[in-house]
C-alpha cells in the first residue's frame, strides 16, 4: 500500500470531540478511546472474529469502545449520534455489511490535485441525505446502524476512511470497490481526526 506522503491540511475538526459530547460520554466517565488489534489503519487483524486475520489491510479506522475513569470498557454502541468531520458534499450513499455507508467530498486538495474524501461505514444516515447534500461543520451524518440485524459477529461501530481521489473528466462512482484502485485512491490514517 502506497504511503501517505501527500500534503492535506487538517484543522482540528472537533469530531472526536462531538462525538463524546453529542452521545453523553462525558457524563458515562470517558477517559480515552480504546481500539483492539485490527481497528486501526492498515492493521490486518479481524477484531470481531478473535485471532483471525482479514483479506487484506484495513482501509480506516473501527470505533466501537472507550474507556471510563474508573477503568470500564464501555460501547458506544447503536444509535449513536455520528458528527461530519468537515464540511463537504454527500457524492454517494451504498449498503455496506452493517448498514449503510456515506462518501463526503470535501473542498481540499493535495499538492497533486487529489480531492480529500470522508466515508462513514455501518451508519443509518439522517434522513433526506442523498448525492448532492451539502453537510455543514457541525452537521450530523446520522447514527451507528444496529448490527444485531445484520448476520454477523461485528457489534455496532463506526467505520471512518479518510481518502484522496483523482477525478477524470467524468467521475466515476464512488463505491468500496472504486477504494481499492490505487492509481486514483491514497488512503490516509483517520487518526488525524481523533486528536
Amino acid at each position: 500500500m502506497e504511503k501517505a506522503t501527500a500534503s492535506v491540511s487538517f484543522a482540528p475538526s472537533g469530531f472526536s470531540e462531538r462525538l463524546i459530547s453529542w452521545n453523553g460520554l462525558l457524563e458515562a466517565g470517558f477517559a480515552a478511546w480504546e481500539f483492539l488489534p485490527g481497528m486501526r489503519f492498515n492493521e490486518r487483524n479481524a477484531w470481531w472474529r478473535g485471532e483471525s486475520e482479514r483479506g487484506g489491510a484495513h482501509e480506516g479506522l473501527d470505533i466501537c469502545w472507550y474507556r471510563t475513569v474508573d477503568g470500564q470498557r464501555l460501547s458506544l454502541g447503536a444509535g449513536a449520534r455520528v458528527p461530519v468531520i468537515c464540511a463537504g458534499e454527500v457524492v454517494s450513499v451504498v449498503a455496506d455489511f452493517l448498514g449503510v455507508s456515506l462518501f463526503v467530498a470535501h473542498d481540499r486538495r493535495d499538492n497533486q490535485g487529489r480531492q480529500l474524501h470522508t466515508i462513514y461505514g455501518h451508519i443509518d444516515p439522517r434522513a433526506g441525505l442523498a448525492p448532492g447534500s451539502f453537510l455543514a461543520d457541525g452537521d450530523a451524518v446520522g447514527t451507528i446502524a444496529d448490527a444485531s440485524r445484520r448476520k454477523t459477529p461485528a457489534p455496532p461501530h463506526l467505520h471512518i476512511t479518510l481518502a484522496l481521489i483523482v477525478h477524470g473528466d467524468r467521475p466515476e462512482p464512488l463505491d468500496w470497490d472504486a477504494l481499492c484502485d490505487r492509481s486514483r485512491v491514497l488512503l490516509l490514517d483517520p487518526m488525524i481526526i481523533m486528536k
